[in-house]
């Protein structure tokens, strides 16, 4: 071989290594941007990529609702932000957003998977699956970030919550895990805490919790087309199985299969197929309170199976349907 010809050789396979490493800088999951205009005048969303993927804690505020403003007045546009790529991911039944990096996402499967959950980004890029060592995945529903029993940290927790067939004799599970940097975890979540709960006196199937973090507390919210049910439960682990509170009784005509409350505690969404419920808690006030009031309706995107809603700190709140590689929405906050 001629010496020129070697020498172009290596040449071209340094640019190449080159464009390539310079693709994979561009490539790390960014952080969502404000939505810009298309031609037609809809909204679009665009992606800038952070300098590091090393998770840190925010300590902005959270966004609120104006003083006197309906909960629902903040929202008008839905934006299709893309699809959810994470592989195995096919019945995405609950969402949460990350309190430690709000560029993090995370779902479950509903039941028949593992007992895992999937991290992925703004934009739906997968960043990983995770083992919740110790769970069992019975029939996982939803799923809701949140303070511990303390009111501090941020964690995330699991609801094995579903009974279609009436056959858990009204007990139910929720797990509880760090809300980390998928980034950096090496497949399995440490620390995992079983919160058991059964309800007072019958048995019901719910497909819908939050955690509230002014209390706090877990709600559970049962999915039933004639009266929805929302029961109360501590955040506080035992040995034993808690006994959970009926704190509200609500008539909605149709099933609730999410649910969520704002980072700051004074918005609370259920989600149905149809439908975004939405009610203002006021300062001082319970939850039970709050839930007393006539609900507003919100956008709900247009997704097949929608089952999951989860707010992020700028009190947008983010959506995501069963289904292989399902729609990735985001309802932005003013």
């Amino acid at each position: 071989m001629r010496k020129p010809t070697l020498w172009l050789i290596v040449i071209t396979v340094i640019a190449v290594a080159v464009v390539a490493i310079m693709r994979i800088s561009d490539d790390e999951p960014g952080v969502a941007a404000p939505p810009t205009t298309n031609e037609t005048g809809a909204p679009t969303s665009s992606v800038s990529s952070p300098s590091t993927t090393v998770a840190v804690p925010s300590t902005a505020p959270p966004v609120t609702l104006p003083p006197g403003a309906d909960a629902c007045d903040p929202y008008s546009s839905i934006i299709d932000v893309g699809v959810v790529q994470s592989e195995g991911l096919i019945e995405a039944s609950g969402l949460a957003v990350s309190r430690i990096d709000e560029t993090v996402l995370w779902s479950h499967n509903d039941s028949g998977d593992d007992a895992r959950l999937y991290a992925f980004d703004t934009t739906g890029a997968p960043l990983g699956m995770f083992d919740v060592p110790g769970a069992l995945a019975f029939d996982w529903e939803d799923m809701a970030a949140g303070p511990g029993p303390d009111g501090t940290g941020s964690y995330l927790y699991v609801g094995d919550i579903g009974d279609n067939f009436f056959i858990r004799g009204g007990k139910i599970a929720v797990y509880r895990v760090p809300d980390a940097d998928p980034r950096v975890m090496d497949g399995a979540f440490d620390d995992v805490v079983a919160l058991t709960y059964e309800y007072p006196e019958d048995v019901y199937n719910a497909e819908a919790l939050f955690v509230d973090p002014v209390e706090p507390a877990l709600y559970i919210v049962t999915k039933d087309k004639r009266v929805t049910s929302v029961f109360k439960g501590p955040l506080t682990a035992t040995d034993g199985t808690v006994e959970l509170e009926l704190v509200a009784t609500l008539r909605l005509d149709n099933e609730v299969s999410g649910a969520d409350i704002s980072w700051d505690g004074g918005v609370i969404a259920f989600r149905g197929y149809r439908s975004v419920w939405m009610w203002v808690r006021a300062e001082g006030s319970t939850v039970a309170d709050a839930l007393a009031g006539e609900p507003c309706l919100a956008p709900n995107p247009d997704e097949r199976q929608g089952e999951a809603i989860a707010f992020d700190r700028e009190l947008s709140y983010w959506t995501v349907s069963e289904g292989l590689e399902p729609g990735l929405h985001v309802v932005p906050a003013g």
